[in-house]
């Protein structure tokens, strides 16, 4: 919903309480007995109650504007004459064929003519509402052309573009011109011969610029500057009385009869039955006011400062506003319906017609070039490329198709040898697999060796005794030691003998001996390598982990890339409307604060349609962004911001209250952005700062590019702790460059400069970077509170010293006054913080 909606809903709510309400005390919606068993007159009153439920706004949630067509096709279908009983016996026609009007207390109007008048009265509120959203819808849309030739009048980069893009257009009229003062001259190319129109185009291109000598001295990049002044200066005159149009349309029309309560109550709520016709004044009076708001909107020649008196005098000899009272007896017992019905008629059909052809002539002429002259160039360029690169396609297709195949093919393996496998291992670990076992040697290998060891050493301990046989508890002995690593039975008979090897080699057990102990270093071994074949199985799952992680690091990194690819854009259109709030509403608040209050303390008409317009677009951005219930509330404060009879005053206090309680918490911290307002005296006058605060991180710097345009000073703040912030000046320096107004003052400011043990940057670094920028340097700390008023004094004194120097150079140019007592001249400063 907008604004406009709200106004119709407000409105339409109240002519539904004045039916109810009258209907309910026997007044004027009163059905009469004869009515009810009159069959015509039954069909006739369903017949204007269904039209009046098609022009209610609760017909339709989603669509509560009722089309101009439908609003003219229901008031045809619905015939409203001058032969219903009421309107016969209100204006008696005698003999010589005037009418008579006669007393409205005299007669008591009848239930089908009230229903007249309440379907014309949902019709005007109906044609109101569009009316204002045609004029808000188109006024809006003028803020970017406006932009558009700001650029190209404040930076010759545009100027040159905009030069080159019309560049077509340029020599197409001159060579016109030409072509016709030849005709003219009386060249012809069949009669005269090549040699003799050749002459005379010479000639005549020779008398064009004599002619044109004083404009040559006028640089081209001057002239687009110039045609740019005069189009932009156009748009905003447009603008202008567009937007004082919806001042007075919302300060005199139904929308602020219906928001003060007066007009459109019920009669009971007056006490008096002598103000029941009052709506029906009302809403003639508004037909006359819209008809003359679009008359005068028509007018070209009309200058915005004398749009209201205009109006005022245009209503003054109209006949509506003459009936106009209180009571509102008058009204109803001297206009038609039918007649009011043809002049609303007359309002939708013509009026509202030839005001949007005429305005959308205007923007033609004066509005930004079409999406042709500003596209030519690069589609021009694209084209002649085309072939170019359809050529390389062509002769390297089997080399391109072979690169497609490859690039799938080790997509495909990559997923299937680092993702799949690794899983598919992982997975069979987790469910204790036996195959998946990690292993360096058989399970049963240590077993099988441990038990010839020890058949070895009994076998050996039972040949070669060293006393009596051994009987079987001895051997269950050796078993035991054998097990637990003791040859000693082996090693014994290993000593003896190898003190003769050649003796025991021969007669003794020497081989014997040696090939147990090869056993025995077999087994010992085997009993190492089955504890790290132990701790490898501890681990295996770890492994399996750290097999698997490298292909789901790339597989996500890839998916994350992709999906920055699709949804990035609408990542950037929410970081978008964030920071158009922001933006919208430092547009409001230079409204109010360049508005010039009446003697009762209220905006002018003017003013109150450019903050419309601001409001308007702020109500859109807000319902994207907030949460719904905070969002309910917005809106309370919306309403309070556009009612006009609040006042200057509390109309602003809205404005602090909407920038420091809704957007501060919520908003500030999620886009990196805060916006404070300070008054200075400077040499003698005051001067308000709107200063804008600037995240530095880098996820914010497309964002904050935005802010640059319309700053008139800005702020390059590096902490003296942080060797990256200062590295990052130059960059953001670039940026200022780039994208802010050209001749923008700048400073450099190194922050937490008392905070000296941390100190990464020294003082004389800083100034270097100065110097090599070529803008002053300022050391401050904003928790000692050093320097921070210097920073800012100094620069709003650079400012004010460009814009006197600037006022000079440029007579002709807008002027900024920077020495007025009354409110001083707001400058706005971006502070950057790297």
């Amino acid at each position: 919903m907008s604004l406009v909606v709200d106004q119709i809903r407000r409105i339409d709510s109240q002519l539904d309480r004045l039916q109810l309400s009258s209907t309910s005390d026997g007044g004027a919606f009163a059905i009469a007995a004869e009515d009810i068993h009159d069959p015509h007159r039954v069909a006739r009153i369903e017949q204007l109650q269904r039209l009046i439920k098609s022009l209610s706004t609760t017909n339709s949630a989603k669509h509560s504007l009722v089309p101009a067509a439908k609003i003219r096709s229901i008031l045809q279908e619905a015939d409203i004459s001058s032969q219903c009983a009421t309107c016969a016996y209100l204006f008696e026609q005698d003999d010589s064929g005037s009418y008579h009007r006669q007393s409205a207390h005299a007669h008591e109007s009848s239930y089908e003519h009230e229903l007249e008048w309440l379907l014309l009265s949902k019709a005007t509120t109906q044609a109101y509402g569009y009316v204002l959203s045609t004029i808000l819808e188109q006024t809006i849309p003028l803020e970017d052309d406006i932009w558009y030739w700001d650029d190209i009048i404040s930076t010759y980069r545009f100027a040159g573009l905009y030069s080159i893009q019309t560049s077509p257009i340029r020599i197409y009229k001159w060579s016109r011109d030409v072509y016709r003062d030849v005709k003219d001259k009386g060249g012809r190319l069949a009669v005269d011969g090549w040699r003799d129109f050749y002459t005379l185009v010479r000639d005549t291109i020779r008398d064009r610029n004599v002619r044109e000598i004083q404009r040559r001295v006028v640089s081209p990049l001057g002239v687009a500057r110039n045609e740019g002044r005069k189009k932009s200066a156009a748009l905003k005159r447009m603008r202008m009385k567009n937007a004082n149009a919806l001042g007075l349309l919302l300060g005199e029309g139904l929308g602020s009869e219906s928001i003060h309560d007066e007009g459109l109550h019920s009669p009971s709520q007056y006490g008096t039955a002598d103000k029941r016709h009052r709506w029906k004044s009302t809403v003639a009076k508004s037909i006359a006011l819209m008809d003359a708001v679009i008359h005068n909107v028509n007018d070209a020649e009309l200058h915005v400062d004398k749009f209201d008196d205009s109006v005022a005098a245009t209503t003054q000899d109209d006949h509506y506003y003459e009936l106009h009272e209180p009571s509102g007896e008058r009204t109803a017992t001297s206009l038609k319906p039918s007649d009011v019905v043809s002049r609303l008629d007359g309002l939708l059909s013509h009026a509202l017609p030839a005001y949007t052809s005429n305005f959308q002539a205007t923007v033609r002429e004066h509005g930004r070039p079409s999406r042709l002259v500003r596209y030519w160039l690069p589609v021009s360029i694209a084209l002649v490329s085309s072939t170019t690169i359809l050529r390389i396609v062509i002769n390297r297709q089997e080399e391109i198709i072979t690169w497609v195949r490859e690039l799938g093919q080790t997509v495909i393996d990559f997923w299937s040898n680092w993702v799949v496998e690794p899983a598919k291992k992982v997975i069979g670990t987790i469910r204790h697999n036996e195959d998946s076992e990690v292993s360096i040697l058989s399970k049963r290998s240590l077993e099988s060796d441990r038990a010839s060891l020890e058949r070895m050493v009994v076998d050996f301990a039972v040949q070669n005794p060293e006393g009596p046989a051994l009987n079987d508890t001895q051997i269950a002995d050796i078993r035991a030691k054998v097990r637990e690593g003791d040859l000693t039975p082996v090693l014994r008979a290993y000593e003896r003998d190898i003190q003769s090897p050649v003796k025991g080699a021969i007669m003794g057990n020497l081989a014997s001996a040696l090939l147990i102990q090869v056993q025995k270093t077999k087994v010992d071994v085997e009993v190492a390598m089955s504890g790290i074949d132990s701790i490898l199985k501890s681990q295996e799952l770890l492994f399996g982990f750290i097999g698997l992680t490298p292909g789901v690091l790339v597989t996500v990194g890839v998916y994350r890339w992709l999906r920055g690819l699709v949804t990035g854009r609408k990542g950037v259109k929410q970081f978008a409307r964030q920071g158009q709030l922001l933006l919208i509403l430092r547009n409001i608040d230079r409204i109010l604060v360049g508005a010039t209050p009446n003697e009762f303390g209220e905006i002018y008409y003017r003013d109150h349609g450019l903050l419309l317009c601001e409001v308007h677009l702020l109500r859109q951005e807000a319902s994207r962004v907030l949460p719904r219930r905070i969002f309910h509330d917005f809106l309370q404060e919306i309403d309070e911001l556009v009612n006009i009879q609040s006042g200057l005053e509390r109309q602003q206090k809205v404005v602090e209250r909407i920038r420091e309680d809704s957007f501060t918490p919520s908003f500030i911290t999620t886009i990196g952005i805060d916006f404070k307002i300070r008054t200075i005296e400077l040499d003698g006058k005051r001067v308000k700062l709107q200063i804008w605060d600037t995240a530095g991180q880098e996820r914010f710097r497309t964002i904050t590019t935005a802010y640059y345009r319309g700053a008139m000073g800005i702020l390059l703040v590096y902490d003296v702790t942080d060797e990256r912030s200062f590295n990052n000046i130059r960059t953001w320096f670039s940026n200022v460059e780039q994208h802010a107004t050209e001749g923008v003052n700048k400073i450099l400011i190194g922050n937490k400069c008392d905070w000296e043990e941390k100190r990464a940057v020294s003082t004389e670094r800083g100034q270097a970077l100065a110097d090599e920028l070529g803008i002053p340097f300022l050391e401050v700390s904003a928790k000692s509170n050093i320097n921070v008023d210097q920073a800012f004094y100094s620069l709003a004194a650079d400012i004010k010293k460009r814009l006197i120097d600037s006022a000079r150079t440029e007579p002709s140019a807008n002027k900024v006054d920077v020495g007025t007592d009354a409110g001083g001249s707001g400058g706005s400063m971006g502070g950057k913080c790297c």
